[in-house]
């Protein structure tokens, strides 16, 4: 009989969830009007994105997103990859923009024309460019993920508006959201991390076991470059643990803020999709209440 090793059950997991994921969304989607008046939607959402981005990082975008699990089957089955944008050049700079003015415009109104317009470039974008193209370009919930890891920025849009509010001036929510995308792409495109946040989940790097091979980055869906850090950091990185697998070493783990010497590397992956299924169940258990 074959076995299974640990890594594969952390893959199936991962399968599982973001395939609740999927069929969730079918289900409102065949709902019709259920994304406009559910509030269940909403503090999913909350809890998973905001205080799941908040202290512990991309846990949505690595173990919930239903697209994720569309883009790994595309990708899986198809022979080339048609996304030849270099990191960080200037095409892939402009490209990291859209995903903010996208977060925005959602929230000034509701149109399903351009809900079905969305649509059609996520599955072009998966189909005919490549894997990640919608979520490092397209994504609005990637764009809320990035803001709030994000957190100093964060904090000081929100006591910004606060002040404003206590001096009479409400500003409608999508002028927050803007000023929040705003802040949130410049940090982006200049920064290029999260470094100064309150997030505890992070990828660390064993400078004495390293021995550089590079099988790290290679592996990365967003092409970090794990080489030149002791724990990553990178705005792109989202805990999918890929780079840990792939490290024939041992360098590399993943862990709440420094991880033991001695702490076993699979074991570490399962951090973030064990506490996705916690936030699963805190959302679900406020919904209840």
């Amino acid at each position: 009989m074959a076995t299974i090793s640990k890594t594969s059950v952390l893959d199936r997991l991962r399968d599982v969830l973001q395939l609740c994921s999927l069929c969730a969304v079918i289900v409102i989607a065949y709902n019709g009007g259920a994304l406009r008046n559910t509030e269940a939607i909403k503090v999913l959402l909350l809890v998973l994105v905001g205080v799941g981005n908040l202290l512990f990082g991309k846990l949505f975008c690595s173990n919930l997103c239903p697209l994720g699990l569309v883009q790994e089957w595309i990708t899986q089955r198809r022979r080339r990859e048609y996304s030849h944008i270099v990191r960080w050049s200037a095409a892939d700079k402009i490209l990291r923009g859209i995903k903010y003015i996208l977060l925005t415009v959602l929230f000034i109104d509701y149109h399903i024309f351009l809900l079905n317009v969305t649509i059609a470039i996520v599955v072009l974008s998966i189909i005919i460019v490549g894997n990640m193209f919608f979520c490092k370009y397209l994504c609005p919930v990637n764009a809320a993920s990035n803001i709030f890891r994000l957190t100093v920025m964060l904090m000081m849009v929100l006591l910004a508006n606060w002040g404003l509010y206590m001096a009479g001036i409400d500003l409608p929510l999508w002028v927050l959201v803007g000023a929040l995308s705003v802040g949130g792409y410049i940090l982006e495109i200049v920064a290029r991390k999260a470094e100064f946040n309150v997030s505890l989940l992070h990828i660390h790097r064993d400078t004495a076991k390293c021995t550089g091979c590079g099988n790290c980055s290679a592996s990365c869906p967003f092409k970090v470059d794990l080489l030149k850090v002791k724990r990553v950091t990178d705005i792109d990185c989202n805990l999918c643990g890929e780079c840990v697998r792939e490290c024939d070493n041992d360098a590399l783990k993943v862990g709440i803020c420094n991880t033991r010497p001695d702490q076993n590397r699979i074991r570490g992956i399962w951090f973030a999709p064990l506490i996705t299924i916690v936030l699963i169940a805190v959302a679900m258990w406020i919904l209840s209440l």
